[in-house]
């Protein structure tokens, strides 16, 4: 076997991103795969994008819960404690905002990476 063929097949045994194959995107993803997560092989990259959508989705279920928490009437009996629990659901809109924003990015990172 010549040795150019040798190194293609070295190559194509290496572990690729699992990305494209396991999720709604547009192709496969051509990086090694390196982070084993949910059981699937991924880049640094899509790692990376994949803990900060799970990231977005507790923060809004926080955001959630808490305004339920902050509606109910009941719990306006002790104002300083409702205050205290509006002003850390800002902080927590402010988290999804900013975890928003760095999801953003990332995907439009992503985007001027293909060619």
């Amino acid at each position: 076997m010549p040795p150019n063929e040798a190194n293609v097949q070295s190559a194509d045994q290496q572990p690729r991103c699992e990305f494209g194959k396991t999720f709604l995107t547009v192709g496969e993803c051509p990086r090694l795969g390196e982070v084993q997560l949910d059981g699937s092989l991924l880049c640094v990259p899509h790692a990376e994008l994949l803990r900060l959508k799970v990231r977005e989705g507790t923060l809004l279920g926080t955001v959630f819960e808490m305004d339920k928490w902050l509606d109910n009437p009941n719990n306006r009996a002790d104002q300083l404690y409702w205050q205290r629990m509006l002003r850390q659901r800002d902080e927590t809109v402010e988290q999804l905002r900013f975890n928003r924003r760095l999801v953003e990015a990332h995907t439009q990172w992503e985007r001027d990476q293909q060619p």
